[in-house]
């Protein structure tokens, strides 16, 4: 057995015993509430990959190259993160879940798609095949089953942080995006030496510089976009509690459709250099893989424009209870409108009054997020419901009434009660429209909860 086997094997026993021990306490903390427990395991599991993809990178390319590959890596990572972040932005979702999502693409998902592809090279070479064809057999299928497994983990164990397709898309999305980024360390750290052994150093900095502006921002969103497409299929699934032949069918042949998309990227290339015709990727990128990458985008915003009228659509009935007026409820219909709001706020009540604002609208998707839950038959809470409705009125304490020009008034759930010039309040009819553009104390104020909320 030669000495780098007996390290590998070494590396493989530390590393599944790792990932072993972090599944069990992560399962174990998530059964019993015990948070402290479950980031444990997690970073355990991740550790585990790490430890593979470090000594595959460093037995490879030697340590030097894989220094220089993750400085490259990093280079695109902020932006693509940083788009999924934004995507969600506008709902609450736990930090945990998210990090999972990432470290499990970028650990988990591309140590053992490594090691799977890597077993189907060389079988292939064995048997006299062009190993290259592993990116077209292999890594489709395993690739895109390991990125999605994070999610579908999620989804089984943190089902209330899951809610349709848009929460899909930023969970799969991160964690597409977490593989690109460790699968960027593999190539730049290649490259790397690549360059090194052909001229010098310099000529190894110049194709990682190459390989950062093509692979990490040309092509930076490909992962994602391919996971993508499972998203999809895991986003109509949520929507489906119950329903497992349902939901299977759905992850499944999108998770294929996935699978597909990934070996026609991988294929144009691979193919098409064994063809002769090198230039076969350049041609499918601009006609179709562009085309449907705008798709995507488009879908993702228009995902994330229909969360915000779902919270309108949710929270309609509590107009007519007195608790939200027209014009709030009307404010919560668009992100562009929510911005108004905010800019009022802060006009009228300076920065306290604007994080109030936030603090209402943050507040109105959390109580609306519980509500569409509870309308699927999914697992929701009706505290969660009532703290919410709580948090929302503390904020509009902070700005509501706070507008010299327009004059005190409230809402009773039918009619506006305004406070006139000569000091006496008289009932108004609302509008057909809520063209009121200021949020009204409401008549009604909404019990506390039974426990303690911040409000901050």
């Amino acid at each position: 057995m030669s000495d780098q086997t007996r390290e590998l094997l070494v590396v493989l026993t530390i590393a599944a015993a790792l990932a072993v021990a972090g599944a069990v306490a992560a399962i174990a903390g998530h059964r019993r509430g015990l948070r402290p427990l479950v980031i444990a395991g997690c970073a355990a599991i991740f550790a585990g990959g790490l430890a593979v993809l470090g000594w595959a990178i460093v037995d490879g390319a030697g340590a030097q190259a894989a220094g220089v590959g993750l400085v490259a890596a990093l280079v695109p990572a902020p932006l693509l993160v940083g788009t999924f972040l934004w995507l969600g932005r506008y709902r609450r979702r736990p930090w945990l879940v998210l990090a999972f999502c990432f470290g499990w693409g970028a650990c988990v998902a591309t140590a053992v798609s490594l090691g799977v592809n890597s077993g189907a090279a060389h079988l292939l070479r064995e048997n006299d095949l062009n190993e290259n064809l592993a990116a077209v057999v292999s890594a489709p299928v395993i690739e895109e089953i390991a990125k999605l497994a994070g999610p579908l983990i999620v989804l089984w164990l943190a089902r209330r942080h899951f809610t349709g397709t848009l929460d899909a898309l930023v969970y799969c999305g991160l964690a597409g995006a977490g593989f690109a980024v460790a699968e960027n360390v593999l190539y730049a750290s290649g490259t790397y030496v690549s360059g090194t052994r052909i001229l010098d150093e310099s000529a190894g900095i110049a194709l990682v510089t190459q390989l950062v502006v093509v692979r990490g921002l040309a092509t930076m969103f490909a992962h994602p976009l391919m996971t993508g497409l499972s998203a999809i299929g895991l986003g109509k699934a949520a929507r489906r509690p119950g329903r497992t032949g349902v939901q299977a069918g759905w992850i499944i042949s999108m998770l294929l459709c996935g699978m597909a998309l990934h070996a026609l990227w991988n294929g144009s290339s691979v193919i098409g250099a064994d063809i002769g015709m090198p230039a076969l990727w350049f041609a499918l990128y601009p006609a179709f893989l562009m085309p449907l990458f705008f798709t995507m985008v488009g879908l993702a915003l228009w995902l994330r424009a229909a969360d915000a009228r779902r919270t309108q659509t949710a929270l309609a009935p509590y107009v007519s209870s007195g608790l939200i007026s027209p014009p709030e409820l009307a404010s919560l219909a668009s992100f562009s409108r929510r911005a108004s709001a905010c800019a009022w706020a802060r006009r009228v009540a300076g920065p306290p009054g604007e994080q109030a604002m936030k603090d209402f609208q943050q507040a109105a998707s959390d109580v609306a997020e519980q509500i569409d839950l509870a309308s699927i038959g999914g697992p929701y809470d009706q505290q969660l419901i009532g703290a919410g409705l709580y948090r929302m009125n503390a904020a509009k304490g902070v700005y509501a009434g706070r507008d010299p020009q327009m004059p005190r008034a409230a809402w009773d759930g039918t009619r506006y009660h305004v406070t006139f010039p000569d000091g006496k309040v008289r009932a108004v009819e609302a509008p057909a429209l809520p063209v009121m553009p200021l949020p009204v104390p409401a008549m009604q104020t909404p019990p506390s909860p039974t426990y303690p909320v911040s409000y901050a």
